[in-house]
């Protein structure tokens, strides 16, 4: 039997419809070629309410980091093999933009500006040791901001004066580069735990999960300090927040377990059928979908904690994110 989840969310609405069931706007969009060995080229449309998988959208070699451009019309996907940031309208699913970043990019996220507001994408490219602007109203890359060690996942802050801050998980340099946004100038570093591998915002709380030694370190969004560390089941791979904030959803291993925030306090673990490489939760925060590296995407029902049948893609799935399609 499947251990429960120990930390609740509050307030989400009881799931009436199949295993997995999620509203009918929510459609997930997975990296399918996340193998070095046997790289891909395509981005998988999946409704998740129907189960049903969708025609892949080519978009170039290794696709590793989805992150939706402001509004959701559009999906941006970062892609190691051809060193590309690429845009996919999601009405249309056709690639509508690409522009060259740096060596190996592999994570990305989307900060407020941009050229008459559209945002502006900040892409972490592991092999150049930098992160890349580029301005979605332009479709042009900025000068690239140095950051440590194999710098492999971004998350943004906004602070409620307007103020943004980027933080950068260097994975080569156990520490977490924040980047003031109204400047692009980076500050220092800050250190973590070993191999930090995913970040994430919860409630202010930025939230490292460290894959060299399985923990996850809190870092407080506006002073920069380093907070509590909590031990994790596994080597984390993924994070997903509730849209509460108060709690995160961590994927590593062949489980998920979920943690409270700010207390880190970590729930038992959740048994998945294969290694879990990415999570996103579904729009009514019920169902938490979890990449599985040998091949499928797997619902885990947050209220009961079971996991439900998965629903084979094939490749390597590895990044996704769950929106309106």
């Amino acid at each position: 039997m499947l251990a429960a989840l120990a930390v609740a969310v509050p307030a989400l609405a009881a799931c009436s419809g199949p295993v997995g069931s999620a509203s009918a706007r929510d459609v997930a969009w997975v990296a399918t070629g996340g193998s070095v060995t046997l790289p891909g080229t395509g981005v998988t449309p999946v409704r998740l309410e129907q189960r049903r998988v969708e025609p892949e959208v080519d978009v170039g070699s290794l696709p590793s980091a989805l992150a939706y451009a402001p509004g959701g019309a559009g999906l941006l996907v970062v892609t190691q093999g051809d060193d590309m940031l690429s845009e996919i309208d999601t009405a249309t699913h056709e690639v509508v933009h690409r522009v060259r970043v740096g060596i190996e990019p592999d994570a990305v996220a989307v900060a407020p500006g941009g050229t008459g507001g559209k945002g502006l994408a900040l892409v972490a490219n592991r092999d150049s040791g930098t992160v890349t602007p580029v301005d979605l109203g332009t479709w042009k890359a900025q000068g690239a901001v140095p950051v440590g060690a194999s710098p492999v996942a971004v998350a943004v802050f906004v602070a409620p004066s307007g103020t943004g801050t980027a933080f950068v998980a260097d994975f080569g340099s156990n520490a977490v580069t924040p980047i003031h946004l109204p400047t692009l100038q980076p500050g220092a570093a800050i250190a973590v735990g070993a191999g930090p591998q995913t970040v994430a915002m919860a409630s202010g709380e930025v939230l490292v999960g460290n894959f060299g030694n399985h923990t996850l370190t809190s870092i407080d969004a506006t002073t920069l300090r380093p907070g509590r560390a909590a031990a994790l089941p596994f080597n984390p791979t993924g994070i997903a927040v509730a849209p509460t904030g108060t709690t995160a959803y961590v994927c590593g291993g062949a489980g998920v377990v979920a943690v409270s925030v700010p207390a880190l306090a970590v729930g038992p673990a959740v048994t998945l059928p294969d290694v879990a490489q990415g999570i996103a939760l579904s729009a009514d925060g019920t169902t938490a979908w979890v990449t599985q590296q040998a091949g499928s995407l797997v619902p885990v029902m947050l209220r009961s904690g079971s996991a439900g049948p998965p629903i084979h893609l094939g490749g390597h799935p590895s990044a996704i994110v769950i929106g309106s399609g």
